[in-house]
């Protein structure tokens, strides 16, 4: 085996194999504080070995990179697009952005409050950048790039890393935004993002988040390769198209040419925090807009949340040990108590939406009352279906 030094970021293809597999196996019962703490270094290091790999597209004019450019530029062409890149350009989200996220992370008369509207100038600012962003500064894995230049336009194969290499192209604005530190919000930034609202007893609300830009999922900037602003890109990710995109790494081992449907995972206040598989219309729809010439930007069909008719989801908990992610680096594996946690946790029809049958058949079992039953909780439907049994034996 090749020699390994962990000082550097490089790291040999076997050992970072290796690396993903036992990240991966820790998961099935959850670690302890001291093995994530054992575990996070090599994380860090993946996450740093696959930056330094990442390459440009280079402009060959060939049909897929004219396909690609086109992609990125019709999502940047969407209002919703503009407006989440003129919020980080701004500094600060807007009131409304940041109380519509699942698990938000603030508490209390929180001063985002204050915050109703990205301030004057910023959107003029966010329209000069779409109309000067140049996607030569876009740099990707080169596994998928290679897989999407090889594949026939059209194919499963092409589709599926057309949309990871665009979710990848808006995560990357909207960190390199980020590093830019515009921060046009005419105001204490710093005031409103490290605010905590403190108990009588003097203690800490909510834990603070690095950035007031994040999605619950995606908070391990100490693993991240480029820290906060990777925070940043997976908000701006989530917000444009509905969900970080993720993908059934262990299925495309097995059929490459074949790969499943995109999984999307997503922070919205009403959509559902676990994993959830985007639908073939879904997934059709997306496409179509991406491919599309010119289309109109109200015509694109984000953002994609789930509605019971994704069937096919999974636990966030769960999404590392089925190998569901876009980078085995983007979540920290569980911790034993996190697992503990989450496992007394009320279940809600938006996440498991074949409850909604389960309580509809109690329902109306319940309507049409119980066979053995108290004689005494029968319905007036049963008693009339027993008096009609009665009459007929009678004839």
């Amino acid at each position: 085996m090749a020699r390994w030094n962990a000082s550097k970021t490089a790291i040999p293809p076997e050992r970072s194999k290796e690396l993903e597999i036992d990240i991966r196996d820790r998961e099935f019962n959850g670690l302890s504080e001291e093995d994530l703490v054992a575990v996070t270094p090599r994380l860090r290091l993946l996450a740093s070995a696959a930056k330094a790999s990442r390459i440009p597209y280079e402009i060959d004019h060939s049909e897929h990179y004219k396909l690609l450019v086109r992609a990125v530029s019709n999502l940047l062409s969407t209002e919703l697009a503009l407006f989440t890149f003129a919020q980080i350009i701004d500094g600060l989200p807007t009131a409304d952005v940041a109380w519509d996220r699942r698990y938000p992370g603030l508490s209390g008369a929180h001063p985002i409050e204050e915050h109703e509207d990205i301030c004057p100038g910023v959107l003029e600012r966010a329209r000069r950048f779409r109309a000067d962003f140049d996607p030569g500064i876009l740099s990707f894995d080169p596994k998928p790039l290679r897989a999407f230049r090889k594949a026939a336009p059209g194919s499963r194969l092409f589709n599926t890393r057309l949309i990871e290499l665009a979710a990848v192209a808006m995560h990357q604005i909207g960190t390199l935004l980020f590093q830019l530190e515009l921060r046009m919000h005419d105001g204490d930034i710093e005031r409103i993002s490290q605010w905590s609202e403190e108990s009588p007893g003097g203690e800490r609300g909510l834990p603070l988040r690095p950035t007031l830009f994040s999605h619950h999922g995606y908070l391990d900037h100490d693993v991240y390769p480029d820290g906060v602003a990777d925070v940043v890109g997976y908000w701006a990710e989530d917000r444009i198209l509905g969900g970080v995109a993720v993908f059934d790494r262990a299925s495309e081992q097995l059929a490459p040419q074949f790969p499943p449907n995109v999984y999307f995972h997503s922070c919205r206040q009403r959509a559902t925090h676990r994993y959830y598989q985007l639908r073939d219309d879904q997934q059709q729809a997306l496409l179509d807009f991406l491919l599309a010439e010119n289309p109109a930007p109200s015509a694109a069909p984000i953002p994609i949340l789930a509605d019971d008719g994704n069937v096919v989801r999974v636990d966030q908990e769960q999404a590392l040990v089925r190998q569901l992610y876009r980078d085995v680096w983007e979540r920290k594996p569980p911790t034993r108590e996190y697992l503990k946690l989450v496992s007394s946790r009320p279940r809600s029809t938006v996440d498991y939406p074949e409850y909604k049958a389960f309580i509809k058949h109690i329902n109306t079992t319940s309507d049409h009352g119980v066979e053995g039953g108290d004689a005494g909780g029968s319905t007036e439907g049963e008693r009339k279906r027993k008096r009609e049994d009665s009459q007929d034996g009678q004839t």
